[in-house]
């Protein structure tokens, strides 16, 4: 074997369990919503808690994720810094793991409320993607990272894609079989870390646990005069896609009676509209707007909302399949031109910080789309699908306000 091939052999034994973190992470996400609609739907469940009951606890399994996310991944942030990569990806794992056994265990009992503690403890849990990607980094000589961080792209797409698809069908079944599985994954990459000793393990700093951290992104975002009005972009852009992500997956359950495996394989569809939008469109309408971000920016803003909007009106449920693919794809050409031009205004030592907004923001959005859960006995989903496409429109507002200040931006790093 020649040295390049025992260094490639060496290189992916390193990064691998890595790899499989960046997958669990993601893949856990998607793997939860169509069996989470499917769940609350069952006419047993409905009994149990009667129609009001199930909504209130329908809003919470879709809320406490993003809740827990949200404050979670600051957390394990700073554990990582403080303990190691390695170890951290072991604590995330073994709590992973153990959202699952508590969400399978309320699943076995009929008890709802060891399900949601689960849902929350998965949220504050699910920063082993960013952990995982930075220990890659880090492990990565400067001429290997573009080509690590190609990776970790490809595991996102395979993660989006499956994540859903596999959820509903296993789903179909029996609830009890997705989670079984997540566990069973959890397990396996808990002793693949474990027993891969390349990845960093020695304290950075002292352990400072501070649960303000998300909110002060919040903070400094609004008080910087360029990312201020980005930011809100972004966030209205955000709430507004997640409010179409998770209930028109309860709109094909109601109104167009899709089963679980189906709904695993509608979100699947949307996973492939994420990576197509990343892989192939946004290179398009980069090209075709002389990768002007903000052009780009407003394009798939005005784009997605539209699609959004079009999911509102009665198409019919074979319209929607596609319907959710364009909508998902003009999704990424927002989402990668707004977080650009945020990193773009930022300086080099506010590039940590300036990335964390989308993270943050993402969190706070999907946790207050879930909250209207509770509110489904009173406004129908159509509406909040056409509110969604709305307000991703209106997020072309603050950056028809940002066009002087980042022009401003621009002449001042020039």
């Amino acid at each position: 074997m020649t040295a390049t091939a025992l260094k490639e052999t060496a290189h992916w034994r390193t990064m691998l369990p890595l790899y499989g973190a960046v997958f669990i992470d993601l893949f856990s996400f998607g793997l939860m919503y169509p069996v989470i609609v499917a769940l609350f739907a069952q006419p047993s469940v409905v009994q149990a808690y009667g129609q009001e009951g199930i909504h209130i606890r329908l809003s919470l399994a879709f809320s406490l994720f993003p809740l827990g996310m949200f404050f979670g991944t600051a957390l394990l942030g700073d554990l990582s810094d403080a303990f190691g990569r390695r170890r951290t990806l072991l604590i995330c794992m073994a709590g992973l793991g153990a959202a699952y056994l508590l969400m399978l265990g309320g699943i076995q009992s009929g008890m709802l409320e060891l399900f949601l503690a689960g849902r929350l403890l998965s949220g504050l849990m699910a920063g082993t993607g960013p952990i995982a990607q930075a220990a890659m980094v880090e492990q990565a000589g400067a001429e290997d990272r573009g080509v690590a961080l190609s990776h970790v792209v490809l595991v996102n797409c395979v993660a989006l894609v499956s994540g859903p698809a596999v959820g509903g069908l296993l789903g179909h079944f029996d609830f009890r079989a997705p989670l079984g599985f997540a566990v069973l994954l959890c397990v396996i990459a808990l002793i693949w870390i474990g027993r891969s000793h390349a990845v960093e393990t020695k304290p950075r700093r002292k352990l400072a646990l501070g649960w303000q951290r998300p909110i002060q992104v919040f903070v400094a975002a609004w008080r910087h005069p360029v990312i201020r009005q980005l930011a809100s972009a972004f966030f209205l852009f955000q709430f507004g896609f997640a409010l179409y992500y998770v209930y028109i997956l309860v709109r094909m359950q109601g109104a167009y009676h899709l089963s679980t495996a189906e709904l695993g394989l509608f979100s699947a569809v949307l996973g492939i509209g994420f990576v197509l939008g990343s892989t192939v469109f946004y290179h398009w309408a980069a090209r075709l707007l002389d990768h002007v971000q903000r052009r780009v920016a407003m394009l798939g803003l005005g784009l997605c909302g539209g699609f959004i909007l079009l999911s509102a009106l009665p198409l019919g449920g074979l319209l929607q399949w596609p319907v959710a693919l364009l909508a998902a794809s003009s999704n990424l050409l927002a989402f990668v031109s707004l977080l650009a031009l945020i990193s773009a205004a930022a300086t080099d030592d506010e590039q940590g910080w300036a990335l964390g907004i989308g993270g943050a923001m993402t969190a706070a959005s999907f946790f207050l789309s879930g909250l209207f859960a509770s509110t489904l006995g009173i406004i129908p989903v159509p509406l909040l699908l056409a509110a969604g496409g709305l307000i991703v429109a209106t997020g072309m507002l603050p950056l028809l306000g940002a066009r002087p200040a980042l022009k401003a931006s621009q002449a001042s790093q020039h």
